[in-house]
């Protein structure tokens, strides 16, 4: 596996190449914790995450991501930027124009807003842990003063920078988009370490009407230490969804 650093728009980003290529690219967009400097990444120096670039280089995926700006929780100006080098990689890799994309956490808030966008260029999405309501996890940190002082700080943060927009974007609850999008969705629910139970009710809602509806979906509770496990079924939902090219 070949790793390659490089700034886009002002920001670090990482390609992993794979020696086989299968052609696909998955593009990650990480949770709060995650970072990209000049040299290395949060997916590199967590044992974890690193089993899980090598799984999807050895089958042939181009895996791709950017320090997205830290702790954006969503923002416009990290939908954005997600959008553009979307399209930045598409134009330098030989790649299908097709793309899996796979968040995490805080980074699903990224990846329900950028569904339109992407519109027919994403071939499917998986979402492990997810944060997908901004609302209820401010909800559910109530509880702990400390870390709710300090998760509404980040997000005020976040929202000053927006290149348009305003503070309020946030309560916009975005998850609607999961329900119009026609493409493959799997989620996987860490029942052990989870930073956002809170989004539970939410994700049910969004399964069942996808499921009335017929559009593929899966879902999975997981344990941490079923990380191989995951990544296999993860890796077997990616393959189904590249049946039609």
């Amino acid at each position: 596996m070949l790793n390659e650093t490089f700034q886009f728009e002002q920001q670090w980003c990482m390609v992993h190449y794979p020696e086989r290529p299968n052609g696909f690219a998955i593009f990650i967009i990480g949770d709060a914790q995650h970072y990209v400097n000049e040299e290395t990444s949060f997916w590199l120096e967590n044992k974890g995450k690193e089993m899980m670039i090598s799984a999807f280089t050895n089958e042939g995926y181009l895996v791709y991501y950017s320090n997205l700006f830290g702790r954006n929780w969503g923002n416009d100006k990290a939908v954005k930027h997600a959008f553009r080098l979307y399209q930045y990689i598409i134009r330098q890799e030989i790649l299908n124009n097709k793309i899996h994309v796979l968040a995490e956490g805080m980074g699903a808030l990224v990846a329900v807003k950028l569904l339109p966008l992407l519109k027919e260029y994403m071939r499917s999405l998986v979402l492990i842990s997810p944060c997908i309501s901004l609302q209820s996890h401010i909800n559910q940190e109530q509880r702990g003063k400390f870390f709710y002082k300090k998760l509404l700080k980040e997000i005020e943060i976040a929202y000053q920078e927006q290149d348009e927009g305003c503070l309020e974007d946030w309560k916009i609850d975005n998850a609607r988009n999961l329900l119009e999008m026609k493409k493959g969705l799997c989620i996987f629910q860490r029942i052990d370490n989870n930073n956002y139970k809170s989004q539970n009710p939410r994700l049910k809602e969004i399964m069942e009407e996808r499921n009335r509806q017929h559009t593929p979906s899966t879902f999975h509770f997981v344990l941490s230490e079923q990380q191989i496990n995951m990544t296999n079924k993860l890796i077997s939902f990616l393959r189904e969804q590249e049946n039609e090219l």
